[in-house]
């Protein structure tokens, strides 16, 4: 057995990823709560789900965020064909936070008018837009872990993706500062600037 090996297969982080992004998703309907009985029976059960609305606004907001940085991150693995134990700690560095948007997600779901809570969510998704934007350049620069022959213009589509969400992410931020509970409307930009900048 080679313990010195510098280069390792990216299937045990695509099954790693794979496997976090799917208990997030997951833990994120927790965070809908069942309305109280004694609630439904005094005003009726569509006026007290009603009454949740936010949960169900929070829920598929992060939902489609979790949706992007798992095609971010398969788009990249998807270029990438070996890895070091750097990328590796690196990835693990960025599945931290992609855990934490459950939490982050209640807490903007729970105080929707608090600017704290939306500074928490928002800097949670900064925070990965930026360990992705980490990882494709350090695995690009001088093609270290992708094909020798994969051109400049695809590292730099590649890395134009990931800066798009940073910029909306920064633009969320700060609207979150003065709006917090219409800040994730923000996010609709990512697909709309991806569709005209491709």
């Amino acid at each position: 057995m080679n313990l010195d090996k510098k280069f390792f297969s990216t299937s045990r982080i695509a099954a790693l990823s794979d496997g976090i992004f799917a208990i997030a998703m997951t833990l994120l309907v927790l965070n809908i709560s069942i309305p109280d009985s004694e609630l439904v029976k005094q005003i009726g059960l569509l006026e007290a789900l009603n009454g949740q609305i936010q949960e169900f606004i929070s829920y598929f907001l992060s939902f489609f965020l979790l949706g992007i940085f798992w095609i971010i991150q398969h788009k990249q693995m998807n270029v990438i064909e070996q890895t070091d134990s750097t990328y590796i700690w690196l990835n693990i560095l960025l599945l931290l936070f992609i855990c934490l948007i459950p939490f982050s997600s209640s807490l903007q779901s729970d105080f929707i008018n608090n600017p704290i809570s939306s500074a928490i969510f928002n800097g949670n998704m900064l925070i990965i837009g930026i360990c992705f934007l980490i990882n494709w350049m350090y695995a690009t620069k001088n093609h270290k872990l992708i094909p020798k022959d994969y051109s400049n213009n695809n590292i730099v589509r590649g890395k134009m993706n990931v800066l798009i969400f940073i910029f909306v992410t920064i633009a969320a931020t700060i609207f979150g500062l003065f709006a917090p509970e219409y800040s994730g409307m923000v996010y609709i930009l990512v697909p709309i600037l991806k569709a005209i900048i491709k």
